[in-house]
């Protein structure tokens, strides 16, 4: 008897049509079940997911920019908030748009017509497939948002947004529970009517199978695994390495149409940007601190939209990562299902899978070896002078000169005025000064490890001594820390200096790798070019270089 009552009660989507609703009214339920799967040398492990519910009824448009703690009057501004605030917030809030800052400027809005705000405690899942999730179950949120609108005009009126959520999350220790609890089938919510919020108005979405991490169950392995990743080379610290010159070959076990909707179901890939590269456990992150648009270290553009590249067919099983990251570069591959379903009328299934593997970019002599020399030869060891022109292959390998010609050869660094560079959104805000001088960027990720010393001649290359870090003063001096400046009133020339930047510093972009880099910067100054730092007296004709040698 019970059922049959739950049953007879009206459905969202008979009410809907009921009210007339205009076609650009947003009467939703959106069911999403989130899954993500790391995989290392040994296996492939359940990271965490989620299992969200969101119920949307109504629908406003407003310019984000164009939000006030006071109302604007039209004129006031001549950009995009020119026609002035028209909208008040009463309750709840909608982006940054709240009762602290309530006026906004609204392009179109349409109101709930289905479903009673700020009664979270009468949304209920009522029925389910069997699985361990219990049933009557609530837990959702008020997410509504009441708006007068509109306030330029002679009559005024309030329009209300019903917005409810829920979200159920799975840590890493919770594969189990997740599968056992959230399973393929139809689910049945049950919402307040406006107006009559005692009586349910009912809605059922479905969820349906999706691809998983490998697993093995009653002998059987079945699931998603990357199969290739160059050539399945791990470092000691767990990392898939990925090749310097050369493109990489990404592949992984084809989606199967049991759990694959085509035409439903889109399949992407891109590299994301570790939280943490020395534990890759700790996930990505998927927001620029500078733009905070969202971010991929590949690949590598920012509108607003997530970057990722979408693959056509979602039974693809490889695709090719292009050779343009520097040395050392970790990341997070990604390959992640996204379903888009209009499952039962008014309702929609949004579940995505995500399937990750790290990697870094390792720079290997033996691929430079092969991309250099045409033949191989006697002369081609690492420590050779293959061409003659005076640098070794290790040398020409880690300062991007050609060992097979003698006419090209490496580039010394030259002292010159580089310009400031400034943060992203407040061009007032300098991350770093302009000065004279130069910058060394150290080769990471090399296979062998490799040692950069800077080195300075003052009699045209007959004899060289280590640019050191530290304080280089006019009488020819040298410091190591800069208390000695304090007490002592000589000048000082130059200012050498290691870096270590973390990924995204400082950068105009939070997806950079990590660099090391050697800063060599002017103290000296002379009125006549304004206070600007220029090249010191006396060190004109000095020349540098980088020397190179393997580490032991």
């Amino acid at each position: 008897m019970k059922r049959i009552k739950t049953l007879s009660l009206p459905l969202v989507s008979a009410l809907v049509a009921a009210t007339a609703v205009t076609a650009s009214a947003q009467i939703r339920l959106q069911v999403s079940s989130q899954k993500t799967y790391l995989q290392d040398k040994k296996s492939i492990k359940f990271q965490g997911g989620k299992f969200e519910v969101n119920l949307l009824d109504g629908q406003i448009i407003y310019i984000a920019g164009c939000i006030f703690p006071r109302f604007v009057l039209p004129g006031v501004y001549r950009n995009a908030c020119a026609p002035g605030t028209n909208g008040r917030i009463v309750f709840g809030s909608i982006g940054r748009a709240s009762r602290i800052s309530p006026y906004l400027l609204v392009s179109s809005i349409v109101p709930a017509k289905v479903v009673e705000p700020r009664q979270a405690k009468l949304v209920k899942l009522i029925a389910a497939p069997a699985s361990g999730l219990k049933r009557p179950e609530g837990g959702f949120s008020d997410d509504s948002v009441s708006i007068y609108f509109d306030l330029l005009a002679i009559q005024q009126r309030e329009f209300v947004i019903t917005r409810y959520e829920s979200s159920k999350n799975y840590n890493s220790k919770q594969r189990a529970k997740f599968e056992d609890e959230i399973v393929p089938g139809l689910y049945r919510y049950s919402f307040p009517q406006l107006g009559r919020p005692t009586t349910p108005a009912l809605v059922t979405a479905q969820i349906f199978p999706m691809p998983e991490g490998l697993n093995k169950r009653n002998n059987v392995t079945s699931g998603f695994e990357f199969t290739s990743v160059n050539e399945n080379k791990w470092s000691k610290d767990g990392f898939m390495e990925l090749s310097y010159t050369n493109p990489n070959t990404i592949k992984w076990r084809a989606l199967s149409p049991n759990n694959t909707l085509p035409g439903r179901d889109s399949l992407s890939f891109s590299m994301r940007v570790l939280r943490n590269e020395k534990r890759p456990q700790a996930g990505t992150i998927l927001i620029d601190k500078y733009t905070k648009d969202p971010q991929s270290i590949f690949p590598d553009y920012s509108n607003g939209n997530d970057p990722k590249l979408l693959i056509p067919n979602p039974f693809t099983s490889s695709t090719v990562l292009p050779p343009i990251f520097p040395g050392g570069t970790k990341g997070m591959i990604e390959v992640e299902v996204e379903r888009i379903l209009n499952s039962t009328g008014v309702a929609y299934d949004f579940s995505t899978r995500k399937f990750q593997v790290p990697v870094v970019v390792v720079n290997r002599y033996s691929e430079y070896q092969e991309s250099v020399f045409i033949k191989k030869g006697p002369k081609q060891g690492i420590l050779e002078d293959s061409d003659g022109d005076g640098y070794n292959n290790l040398n020409e390998w880690i300062l991007d000169s050609n060992a097979a010609d003698s006419l090209d050869i490496p580039i010394p660094p030259v002292p010159a005025a580089v310009a400031g560079i400034f943060d992203f959104e407040d061009r007032d805000e300098v991350i770093r000064d302009s000065y004279f001088g130069f910058t060394v960027n150290k080769k990471l990720g090399t296979n062998p490890l490799v040692k950069e010393t800077l080195e300075r001649s003052k009699d045209g290359g007959k004899t060289w001594e280590t640019f050191r870090d530290g304080y280089y003063f006019a009488d020819g001096s040298y410091s190591k820390t800069y208390d000695d400046r304090l007490t002592n009133p000589r000048l000082v020339n130059w200012v050498v200096k290691t870096v270590k930047l973390a990924p995204g510093d400082p950068s105009l972009r939070a997806n950079a790798p990590r660099r090391e880099e050697i800063r060599v910067e002017s103290e000296f100054s002379t009125l006549t070019t304004l206070g600007e730092r220029t090249v010191p007296p006396g060190t004109e004709n000095h020349t540098y270089r980088v020397k190179v040698t393997l580490r032991k």
